[in-house]
């Protein structure tokens, strides 16, 4: 991401809360989920995740945002998971 884009992600926290898929047994968000949430908090212009977000507390995913041509991780971290419902927190780490 670009210096004005960094600057202002920083180390920033974005709290999110979606409705999930069901996959058997387990509850996990969807990795397109996770990269549209990622996309609107942030304001990439692509986003690309590795796999589905399991729903357990603690669960992390690193994807990879960008916007501008410049390219920054973001790790997403589940701190919540109530019913179909899971609540994570995003933070880009790779500027």
């Amino acid at each position: 991401m670009y210096p004005r884009t960094v600057r202002a992600l920083g180390a920033a926290l974005a709290a999110a809360a979606l409705t999930v898929a069901l996959s058997g047994c387990s509850t996990v968000a969807e990795e397109e989920t996770v990269e549209d949430q990622i996309r609107n908090a942030f304001g990439a212009e692509s986003v690309d995740c590795p796999s589905d977000l399991d729903g357990t507390v603690g669960a992390t995913l690193t994807c990879s945002a960008t916007t501008g041509g410049e390219t920054a991780d973001v790790v997403v971290t589940v701190t919540f998971v109530e019913g179909e419902t899971i609540n994570f927190d995003m933070e880009v780490v790779g500027a």
